[in-house]
């Protein structure tokens, strides 16, 4: 990657707009056309441009009424009704100019209103009779047509008409007096021959419940403003069809539909079917039978998965999967003709995608096939090449910039090495995606189409990946350079396996979203993980004890990196915590790794987390001290340990604790204030020191282990023990117990109230007898 300097980057920046303006230029083209729509409700697709004022007061273009025979004015009744029904209603007038009345009464206002309530009821009477326009002649014998005859009903008229006659004033063919005049009573007979319809599935939907219906509702989304592609895909059956394939390429199917559409015929919906239960109907049909537009029922559920949006239920009415087969042959079939003349009458042209667009722009030798692909389409393969390269440069350059401002501005230490790796990331996800996006306005095979759109999923989800992971390398280096976020040691911990933790993540969801994305059922995937992670937990329980060993530690933070600890045999200083297991540095320099499982139910003592360092040893004198000079080496102790600045002021126990086999033992119980252990076995040593000096200075001395023998001659100790006791008096025990009352009233006084309890002095008595002396 080129190192990104102020020349070139600005030179890069450049490029990259210029980039994003011809990009947006061409799905501004695609995405954003608008459509001019005339009376019929069909539209064109036009580049947007500024409104014209004069353009929005002009009238839309009014078709031309062909009542020329039975046929054209039947086609002409059944279009202008059925524009009137939807978007157009002003067309009823049409509808009007292909009745005959003249034996209709009335002028004005009140003749019109009922000439059209006579249309709609006469339109209705079509529909239910079931008309079509086939059985129509174009040429007749006579002067007259009957369309449709009634059969005499319970209240019915028998022999009653719906008849088409040549007008002798106009000399155009429109509907009969009679017909009109008869409208009561084929509506009374229509109502009283009509089969009930059949009950469809209730979860069909309205506009799908049969062929009219789709047919319908496929041209309504496709006339709409702006083209509703969206909607029209519903109306098609991808059965058999690649997902992903279908998701890029269907748009463009459905456009071309509506272009070969337009150029067959136009539709006329009253001459369709509308049995929900009918057989396929066949709307059109080449003469050598290998194309044709038909409709049919889906009879069984679909095999395309089932959250797929455009999956067809069953009973549902759309457009053959054999008919979207044939729509790429049979719009190079019709390609070079126009628009049937009654569309162009109402100002109807052709809606192209971009890819139609720039198809047509190609200079012929460009549009021969090579190797089953356009010489064209094969130009524009290589090109997205340097494209990408050159996007990939210019978008990493300017990631490249504007991370380091950031960090700068975070005060924020990161290597060059990973700020060159993220933006070259960034880059990278750039690139996928106008990959992506890019091979949609080829039109490329649907074979080859399903590959590269899955192979670029699929990259794109790996760039994804890279990209999660240097931001959560940014994420850690932000929180581990917070101060408030370090509250404790084990911060140092909690960190770096956050950062682990967020990459598993990034890699996962990820993963799934890609997965989904290419076609995978979520269901699907979850229900493979549930298994999977069911025979994983089985080969792999260690492992999964080890992971919740770790995140006890996390929660239950039982010591930190550097503590000293005791678990078990093992001991030493915590040198690193994982999700698996946790380092521990001995004292003779060797890494011990301890499982985490382990810490489930392993006590732990934890040297480190001590905030006093005990003391606790016996001073061991000779017999031969006498006890005042015991009380003053006590006190003496009690004192240095007032005045050592590393020792615990506010509790130490210094006292004659017991006679032992060779010595006087004087406890010692103390505790130091220290931050480590160099410095506990520093305050040790000098105030083990200090105690040998105030035992020399006093004559105290300490006793080692003796054993003494006595030896004297048989028969002479008998003679000395008896004497004495003979000179002892008679009650020993009042003997002792009156020693021991003299000996305690010379030393306390008479005991008169109970001592209170110990207090301990945390001022050094030599001050305080310096300040009082000084006072």
């Amino acid at each position: 990657m080129i190192r990104p300097t102020k020349h070139n980057a600005r030179w890069c920046c450049g490029i990259f707009v210029i980039m994003l303006t011809w990009t947006g230029s061409i799905t501004f083209a695609q995405d954003g056309d608008t459509a001019k729509k005339d009376g019929t409700g069909t539209k064109t697709v036009v580049t947007p441009k500024a409104p014209d004022k004069k353009a929005e007061n002009q009238i839309k273009p009014r078709r031309t009424l062909d009542l020329s025979n039975p046929r054209a004015t039947m086609q002409t009744f059944l279009l202008a009704m059925q524009d009137a029904a939807g978007e157009r209603p002003e067309r009823i007038n049409d509808a009007i100019q292909c009745l005959n009345l003249s034996e209709l009464e009335g002028d004005g206002a009140d003749k019109s209103e009922r000439a059209q309530r006579l249309a709609t009821r006469l339109y209705t009477i079509v529909d239910k009779a079931g008309v079509r326009l086939d059985d129509i002649p174009e040429k007749p014998e006579t002067l007259t047509h009957t369309v449709y005859s009634f059969e005499a009903g319970d209240k019915g008229i028998a022999g009653a008409q719906i008849v088409l006659a040549i007008d002798p004033v106009s000399s155009a063919w429109l509907f009969t007096p009679q017909t009109l005049s008869s409208i009561a009573s084929f509506e009374q007979s229509v109502a009283n021959t009509a089969k009930p319809e059949e009950a469809t599935e209730s979860d069909v939907p309205t506009a799908r419940r049969s062929a009219r219906a789709a047919m319908g509702g496929f041209l309504k989304a496709m006339n709409a403003t702006p083209q509703d592609t969206e909607t029209a895909l519903y109306f098609l059956d991808p059965t058999g069809r690649d997902v992903e394939v279908w998701n890029v390429r269907g748009k463009e199917i459905a456009i071309k539909l509506k272009n070969v559409l337009d150029k067959i015929k136009e539709v006329v919906l009253l001459n369709i079917p509308d049995d929900p239960a009918g057989d396929t109907y066949v709307w059109y049909q080449s003469s050598d039978g290998v194309s044709r537009i038909a409709l049919s029922r889906i009879a069984e559920a679909s095999s395309l998965p089932k959250d797929w949006r455009y999956t067809p239920l069953k009973g549902e009415w759309r457009i053959t999967p054999q008919t979207l087969d044939a729509v790429d042959e049979m719009y190079s079939e019709f390609e070079g003709q126009q628009i049937v003349q009654t569309l162009r009458d109402a100002g109807v042209e052709e809606s192209l995608s971009l890819t139609m667009r720039l198809e047509r722009i190609m200079p012929p030798r460009l549009r021969e096939d090579f190797l089953g692909l356009t010489l064209w389409k094969w130009c524009a393969l290589f090109l997205f090449i340097p494209l990408g390269w050159l996007i990939q440069l210019i978008a990493a350059s300017i990631a490249a910039i504007v991370l380091r401002n950031w960090l700068q501005r975070q005060g924020l230490l990161l290597e060059a090495t990973a700020r060159r790796l993220t933006a070259r990331s960034i880059g990278a996800v750039l690139t996928v995606l106008v990959w992506f996006y890019a091979i949609r306005f080829l039109a490329l095979p649907e074979q080859l189409l399903g590959v590269l759109t899955r192979g670029l999923k699929l990259a794109l989800g790996l760039t994804t990946v890279w990209v999660g992971y240097r931001v959560v390398d940014i994420i850690g280096g932000k929180i581990a350079s917070t101060q408030a976020v370090h509250l404790t040691r084990f911060d140092d911990v909690l960190i770096p396996m956050l950062r682990k933790i967020l990459r598993v993540l990034v890699v996962v969801v990820t993963l799934i979203f890609v997965l989904q994305w290419m076609g995978q059922e979520l269901t699907t995937l979850l229900g493979a993980l549930g298994v999977g992670g069911v025979a994983l937990a089985f080969a792999a329980q260690d492992t999964i004890g080890n992971f919740f060993g770790s995140i006890t530690v996390l929660f239950d933070r039982p010591f930190g990196i550097g503590d000293w600890i005791v678990m078990g045999e093992v001991e030493g200083t915590v040198e690193r915590v994982g999700f698996r297991s946790t380092r521990v540095r001995t004292f003779y320099n060797s890494v011990i790794t301890v499982p985490n499982a382990k810490m489930i139910n392993m006590s732990v003592d934890n040297y480190g987390a001590r905030r006093f360092r005990r003391v606790r040893i016996m001073l061991s004198l000779t017999y031969s001290t006498p006890p005042e000079k015991i009380d003053a080496f006590c006190e003496g102790i009690r004192e240095l340990l007032r005045l050592h600045p590393y020792t615990r002021k506010d509790y130490y126990q210094v006292y004659f604790n017991q006679f032992a086999a060779s010595s006087l033992d004087v406890l010692l119980y103390a505790f130091f204030d220290v931050p480590d252990w160099s410095t506990e076995l520093r305050e040790r040593h000098n105030l083990f020191l200090d105690i040998m000096r105030l035992a020399k200075r006093l004559g105290v001395e300490f006793a080692y282990p003796t054993t003494t023998v006595w030896m004297q001659r048989a028969g002479r100790g008998d003679g000395a023990g008896a004497e004495e006791i003979e000179r002892f008096p008679a009650d020993p025990h009042a003997v002792g117990v009156t020693y021991a009352a003299e000996l305690f009233e010379k030393m306390y006084g008479k005991p008169t109230n109970k001592p209170g309890p110990v207090v301990i002095e945390s001022s050094p008595r030599s001050q305080r007898s310096s300040n009082d002396s000084s006072t």
